[in-house]
């Protein structure tokens, strides 16, 4: 860990202290375009999901006393869901900023290599992230992975296709029953979702907490809906005219809580419409009795990843079709470059270093946006972001990334 200042510059870069949570709090307020810093109740939400050593701050020391703040970075650890089901723990990249008095001064970069150099000392494989701006990641090697529409359903208009049956299976949750059960039904889901992060108890409080100061303006508390294999959250927003529901989650094990669910959704009374963030292969429009109902007002990327270890990252993931290829990896920020022969068959992959000619050349964000199934391989070679050495092998590498089901996170971190 670097301590020392930079002469030329009067920069300090370390680890937090207990000390520093007044300045950061402060600090991620103005860089966030926040009304407030966190209240008491939300910073407490916070320090309960990070370890002061897993917080990097720059003060520059040349100015008069006392030292200023000018940079903040933090990583959540976070489980992911991978292609085929398993999990790996993943590096969460969060709260990253730079004083508008100190850019263009290798702030960020420094900042990112220290954790970058955390991580691989940790034996980490992937780092993520959620990120405000879509041009600053790629040059560290991150490539986003998950997407979400978000779409308006108009109510007026349409309804779920199919009937409910005689008995009803969905029901209004207490607090009580809610904190008893969405936890375990969220894990559930994450198992079906490649790219879902999983939430720790410091995940739940502040989600279950709903506190006032969280609610955006206007809305009102949290109304959850109950099944047994799914649960939905939303909120009463009377900032707009007409009022509207704003669905905050809806996660569904099952294709049948997902229906059941929305059949409730759909039919709330005395809002004309509800919004939603879905993934972008979710089956709603095509349940509708009018797919034209649910109007998708954009489209929005949800977590970036990168790929820290290549061969370990290649080797954790299930494939959809057998490969071999002479993989080439080029990488202008880390030493993930190299060469390596990848062979897939029956799902499972050995990765092995290569003198070989390569039959696929890419970056690192590349393979990194690749690696859930969030963008097929055949979209960057469009871009000519992505060499193949024939038109078979294309099809073979995009076959083999891949998945029945768009990636989702799920969570904001």
């Amino acid at each position: 860990m670097n301590t020392t200042p930079s002469p030329a510059e009067g920069l300090t870069l370390r680890r937090a202290t207990d000390a520093d949570w007044d300045n950061i709090i402060a600090t991620d307020a103005r860089a966030f375009v926040m009304r407030n810093p966190l209240p008491d109740a939300e910073r407490a939400d916070l320090r309960g999901k990070v370890d002061d050593s897993d917080v990097v701050v720059v003060y520059d020391e040349a100015g008069p006393p006392p030292p200023r703040l000018v940079g903040v970075s933090m990583y959540y650890r976070l489980p992911m869901t991978l292609p085929g089901g398993d999990v790996a723990d993943t590096a969460g990249l969060s709260w990253v900023s730079v004083a508008a008095t100190h850019r263009r001064r290798g702030i960020l970069r420094r900042m990112i290599t220290e954790l970058f150099d955390q991580w691989e000392s940790e034996g980490q494989v992937f780092g993520i992230l959620t990120a405000s701006e879509a041009t600053i990641y790629e040059r560290f090697g991150f490539g986003p992975v998950c997407f979400a529409h978000d779409v308006t359903v108009d109510l007026s208009r349409t309804s779920i296709r199919q009937e409910a049956d005689a008995q009803a299976t969905v029901r209004y949750g207490t607090a009580e029953e809610v904190a008893a059960r969405i936890p375990e039904i969220h894990d559930r889901w994450t198992r079906t979702r490649a790219g879902a992060l999983g939430r720790s108890a410091a995940w739940w409080k502040p989600i279950l907490a709903d506190r006032k100061s969280q609610r955006p303006f206007g809305s009102s508390g949290l109304h959850y809906l109950l099944h047994q294999d799914g649960y939905a959250s939303y909120r009463i927003n009377t900032a707009t005219d007409p009022r509207r529901g704003d669905i905050s989650e809806i996660v569904a094990v099952t294709d049948a809580a997902h229906t059941d669910l929305w059949r409730v959704l759909s039919g709330l009374d005395l809002l004309p419409t509800v919004t939603a963030s879905i993934p972008v292969d979710d089956a709603l429009p095509v349940k509708l009795t009018d797919r034209r109902a649910a109007q998708v007002t954009g489209i929005s990327d949800k977590m970036w990843l990168t790929i820290l270890d290549v061969p370990a990252a290649l080797g954790k993931r299930k494939y959809s079709g057998d490969l071999d290829v002479v993989l080439e990896v080029t990488d202008g920020f880390r030493g993930r470059a190299g060469v390596y022969d990848l062979s897939v068959r029956g799902g499972g992959a050995i990765v092995a270093p290569s003198t070989a000619e390569p039959t696929v050349r890419l970056d690192i964000s590349v393979l990194s946006s690749i690696y859930l199934g969030g963008i097929d391989a055949r979209s960057f070679a469009a871009a000519d972001r992505l060499w193949t050495d024939s038109p078979e092998t294309l099809t073979a590498f995009d076959l083999a990334f891949a998945t029945d089901r768009a990636p989702y996170s799920g969570t904001f971190f």
